[in-house]
């Protein structure tokens, strides 16, 4: 008697259609557990696990690794009835239960929480309840998170060969993958941090890159925002040398506290972009083109355009006007490496209001960023560098930026732009006039 269970694509986002899958863990034959992921896919948003909404053993598996799938189309059907079977059938398996809980990571799936355990496969016995002696002699099956396994396909590590890993329930973590490396006489890989570049991927001359996924999303947005927004900019030049001074000094200052976070000029930037926008709101707003309203947004969420090897990632940092600058900073550093090892979920990169794109951190001095449909504005920053400067009717040395402010002209004029970017080049230029408003 079996019981057999269809799972279906889940919802995985505002207004994602499809997914693509990046990398199964289970196969058919597998006994899977509640809440246990099953594969991982890529959306026009993110790098998603999907966990099992059922225990039980999966008896059909729909999808190849590289192939797009529709939302609400099959992904597997699991026989739950085998679940209850497997305790006849298998050989020794330890039923301890690892109390650490877990949020599932899709809402609706997986009623209950519990540990991530590895898969496990069905072994036959000679019917009184013991297995026989031949003894399987294939590899474990290397367990280990999406960051993970990027870490080691970048450094060439093959990861059933370190399965079992030191992780819980056998998971391949990075330590492991580094010392894998070390062992085998190769450079460790330096660490990221919120300001390095992602790793540059491996295209070749002659390469046809599929426009899906993420890379498709950007072009559409892209296509979208230049055919429907009548697009103008502004720019000013801006001397940033107390502002970074000012975040060296947040950054000492938050050390001796306790928290290793380093306070960047960013994060202050952004904390400037809050409080204009509270300033004037038309920045932050959305044009109602059927209702032939300008909508003014109560919430200030700042999408903040970051560079990675999945392609151009925009997560959303949520009421920056409210968040202490401690605060911004460390859900900026949060975001940022979940962006860039492809953890972050769709929740982050959604219900942004205004973005600030970072080109400097590459080092362009000048550029001019796209809105991001259907966003009113966004503002551009360039490289920070040393050049000379006129201070108080004397010549200097000093660290000068330029900001690119690009904005929907049908929602707000040139008057209201330059304002608005002059107000924030101000506060950059004095920043310790923010501390009367964060």
């Amino acid at each position: 008697m079996s019981d057999i269970r269809e799972f279906r694509v889940p919802d995985l986002g505002e207004g994602l259609e499809d997914a693509e899958i990046v990398a199964w863990h289970v196969e058919v034959g597998d006994q899977v557990e509640l809440n246990q992921d099953l594969c991982d896919v890529e959306t026009a948003k993110a790098l998603v696990a999907v966990p099992s909404p059922f225990a039980g053993k999966v008896v059909e598996r729909f999808g190849e690794v590289g192939q797009s799938v529709d939302v609400g189309s099959p992904l597997l059907r699991i026989d739950v009835v085998a679940e209850a079977a497997e305790t006849e059938v298998t050989a020794t398996v330890s039923t301890e239960e690892d109390t650490s809980k877990r949020e599932s990571v899709l809402v609706g799936y997986g009623a209950e929480q519990g540990a991530r355990r590895r898969r496990r496969r069905v072994t036959p016995t000679d019917g009184r309840g013991e297995t026989g002696t031949k003894q399987s002699t294939a590899r474990p099956k290397a367990v280990a998170k999406p960051p993970v396994r990027k870490l080691a396909k970048d450094l060439d590590v093959d990861l059933a060969a370190l399965a079992p890993g030191s992780g819980p329930e056998g998971a391949i973590t990075r330590d492991d993958v580094h010392a894998a490396t070390e062992q085998a006489g190769a450079a460790e890989a330096p660490p990221a941090s919120e300001v390095a570049a992602p790793a540059e991927e491996s295209f070749q001359p002659g390469d046809r890159i599929p426009l899906r996924g993420i890379r498709g999303r950007i072009a559409q947005k892209m296509a979208t925002s230049r055919t429907e927004i009548p697009e103008a900019s502004t720019s000013i030049t801006v001397d940033c040398t107390d502002l970074l001074g000012v975040a060296k000094e947040l950054t000492r200052a938050a050390e001796a506290d306790g928290t290793a976070v380093k306070v960047t000029p960013l994060v202050l930037i952004l904390k400037a972009t809050a409080i204009a926008l509270r300033r004037y709101p038309e920045a932050n707003s959305r044009l109602d083109v059927e209702a032939q309203e300008i909508v003014l947004l109560e919430d200030v969420n700042l999408g903040v355009a970051s560079d990675t090897t999945r392609g151009l990632i925009v997560p959303v940092i949520k009421h920056v006007d409210a968040r202490s600058t401690l605060e911004v900073a460390q859900e900026l550093l949060r975001l940022i490496d979940a962006a860039r090892s492809g953890t972050i979920g769709p929740d982050a990169l959604t219900g942004g209001t205004f973005t600030v794109n970072n080109y400097g951190a590459l080092g362009a001095e000048d550029g001019e960023p796209i809105i991001n449909h259907p966003e009113a504005a966004i503002l551009g920053i360039g490289a920070i560098k040393e050049r000379p400067w006129v201070v108080e009717g004397e010549l200097a040395i000093r660290r000068i930026g330029r900001l690119t402010l690009s904005f929907d002209h049908r929602i707000f004029d040139g008057g209201t732009a330059a304002r608005f970017l002059t107000y924030i080049g101000a506060a950059l230029e004095h920043p310790t006039r923010m501390l009367l408003h964060s």
